[in-house]
């Protein structure tokens, strides 16, 4: 028996050195520092008023970014989740809208740009 013990306490090192270890996550991603902002501009403008309905919403960034995802919120709290397919890293992008009504709205959107992940908020009102 003593035998057996001693040739399996360097396999259990090799196990438990194995399971120690960090290995990075390959999706890791950076959050952006405090302050830094990703949208250059939008349509509807950040704190703008405009006539609706409004069908689409425009997003166009300071650097190229890949734009994850995407919640437009209204005033009454509903939540409308959209589907994003970004093809790589870019400037500028148009988003459909379900020609949204009289009412104020908040943009809630991610993006990450050269591996740092930025969030902001773009809030409009329609009449």
């Amino acid at each position: 028996m003593r035998c057996i013990w001693l040739a399996l306490i360097p396999l259990l090192a090799i196990v438990t050195a194995c399971t120690n270890a960090t290995m990075p996550a390959a999706d890791a991603v950076a959050s952006a520092p405090a302050g830094q902002v990703l949208v250059a501009s939008s349509r509807p403008a950040d704190g703008g008023t405009v006539a609706g309905p409004v069908s689409s919403l425009e997003l166009h960034f300071s650097r190229p970014a890949r734009l994850g995802e995407v919640t437009v919120t209204s005033a009454d709290g509903t939540v409308m989740p959209m589907m994003v397919t970004a093809v790589g890293e870019v400037r500028d992008y148009t988003l459909p809208l379900s020609d949204l009504g009289p009412g104020r709205y908040a943009v809630d959107w991610k993006a990450t740009a050269q591996g740092i992940e930025y969030r902001g908020t773009v809030r409009f009102a329609v009449r």
